[in-house]
């Protein structure tokens, strides 16, 4: 009886899993930070798009243009990718990914030698829930903040303030399901590709309503001064 083959796309996402979860295991900081960097990219990419930042930007620079004003002046490497892009990406490479890497050995090495059982595995998703989580979206908020241009430390402390119960409340609600589901039903391996694909899509959401809320009060700004 002959074998049946597998359509071409599913052996190539195999292919790419694997080699992902072996690169994970030879080098897990090099390759998370990577990961992160190469998720912060698109996330940022996709969240200036939906948000209607891309296009309030370009319109403001033909409005100078039309007005005879003088346009920012852009490196030349902002000519290729968005700047805020690419610090979102660094941000990523740099800080995100190997503070998600090391709080985790952190949590891992706490419960390495407990028995696996229901009351530990309670408390990894406490741990994870009421420690981990708050520290990092605190992190990205305040990163979100500096990137979009701001420098002062008692408005960053006043942005985390106002935000991060809110993130905080879809994350008590949403990752102990996620967490839960994972340990029941996906083998340990392919955990941290699974968790990423999550952080992802709600990290893309977050970004896109803080950028509708900056445009929005940038807006309200200007309306104001017109007035």
């Amino acid at each position: 009886m002959a074998a049946i083959s597998k359509p071409a796309h599913q052996n190539l996402a195999v292919v790419l899993l694997t080699a992902y979860l072996s690169s994970l295991a030879r080098q897990p900081l090099v390759t998370k930070a990577c990961t992160t960097a190469t998720l912060n990219f698109l996330q940022e990419e996709i969240a200036q798009r939906a948000s209607g930042m891309r296009s309030a930007e370009k319109s403001s620079e033909r409005r100078a243009a039309f007005e005879g004003r003088p346009a920012a002046k852009k490196s030349l490497i902002e000519h290729v990718v968005n700047k805020r892009v690419l610090q979102f990406s660094l941000y990523g490479l740099l800080v995100s990914g190997p503070l998600n890497h090391y709080l985790y050995e952190v949590l891992n090495k706490v419960f390495a030698n407990r028995p696996k059982n229901k009351l530990n595995t309670l408390l990894t998703i406490l741990a994870q829930n009421l420690i981990i989580s708050p520290i990092l979206n605190s992190v990205f908020l305040a990163a979100n903040a500096v990137i979009a241009g701001e420098r002062s430390v008692e408005n960053l402390a006043k942005i985390i303030r106002a935000r991060l119960l809110g993130m905080m409340k879809v994350s008590w609600v949403v990752f102990p399901c996620v967490q839960l589901f994972a340990a029941r039903a996906l083998p340990p391996l392919v955990w941290v590709p699974f968790f990423n694909s999550v952080a992802f899509i709600f990290g893309t959401y977050f970004n896109t309503q803080g950028k509708i809320r900056a445009l929005k009060a940038t807006r309200a700004e200007e309306d104001e001064k017109r007035e």
